[in-house]
C-alpha cells in the first residue's frame, strides 16, 4: 500500500470560510473516487509546520492506483477549484505502508 501525505501552504485571501470549504472538498473525494482506500484532512493546529496549514493524508492500493487518483475528474477539479486560488505551495510525500 501507499501512504500519500500531501501539506498546503494557504495564500492571504484563503479565510476561515475557504479553508473550511477546503477541507470538505478534500474529504468530499473519498466518496467519488473508488481507488481511495482511506482519506483525512484537516486544519493544521501545530507550531511545527513551517507554515503548511491544511494537510490531507491518503492511502492507495499501489502505484497504479495512486496514479488513477491523480488524473481522476475530481481530483483535477479539487485542483483548479480548491487549490489554485487558495494555495501557494504544496509539498507531497509518497511511502509504502507495509
Amino acid at each position: 500500500m501507499i501512504e500519500h501525505i500531501v501539506l498546503f501552504r494557504c495564500n492571504e485571501s484563503c479565510n476561515e470560510q475557504a479553508r473550511k470549504n477546503f477541507i470538505r472538498a478534500a474529504r468530499g473525494m473519498q466518496a467519488l473516487i473508488p481507488e481511495i482506500l482511506y482519506l483525512s484532512a484537516g486544519e493544521n493546529w501545530s507550531e511545527r509546520s513551517d507554515g503548511y496549514e491544511l494537510g490531507m493524508v491518503l492511502r492507495f492500493q499501489n502505484k497504479e492506483t495512486l496514479d488513477v487518483y491523480q488524473k481522476h475528474p475530481v481530483h483535477q477539479s479539487f485542483k483548479t477549484e480548491m487549490v489554485a486560488p487558495n494555495i501557494t505551495k504544496v509539498l507531497a510525500v509518497d511511502y509504502f505502508v507495509e
